[in-house]
């Protein structure tokens, strides 16, 4: 299962296909125009949003978590973030379902905040930069998706 918000974080995984695209998978992500058209042929669970800051909307999430992982029950999730991540990381711990956190390709000088969250919570946690291991000493650098 592969969670993430629209935009960036979700264009970091899409490159990844020549890995997922053989796989049984499913998405969590937001409903947007170019996220319906991207992923059209796939099976997609739409979550709340906006997540940034947004505690209502976590609790939702935490709550869309809870069945969606119980009913769908993945090998692994997988995220690149943001905030949608850490509602999913969070149930997936509970359910001992492994994850793996990609953090983000921009965010080379400070740590995000769902990846602060998620990184004790992560089985397998990737960098793409160098410098990124400062925050977090034992990520496994990938070097950039992008």
């Amino acid at each position: 299962m592969f969670v993430a918000s629209a935009g960036g974080h979700l264009a970091q995984l899409l490159p990844l296909d020549s890995w997922w695209k053989d796989m049984d998978r499913s998405w969590v992500t937001f409903r947007r125009p170019e996220v319906e058209s991207a992923l059209s042929d796939e099976d997609v669970t739409w979550c709340y949003f906006p997540t940034t800051r947004n505690l209502p909307n976590a609790i939702r999430n935490f709550f869309l978590a809870w069945p969606t992982l119980r009913g769908k029950r993945p090998d692994v999730l997988v995220s690149t973030g943001a905030g949608v991540s850490v509602p999913f990381f969070v149930v997936a711990r509970l359910l001992h379902i492994r994850t793996v956190y990609i953090e983000c390709f921009d965010r080379i000088t400070m740590p995000t905040l769902s990846g602060r969250l998620c990184y004790p919570m992560s089985d397998v946690f990737c960098v793409q930069w160098e410098e990124q291991l400062r925050y977090y000493p034992e990520a496994i650098n990938i070097g950039p998706i992008l």
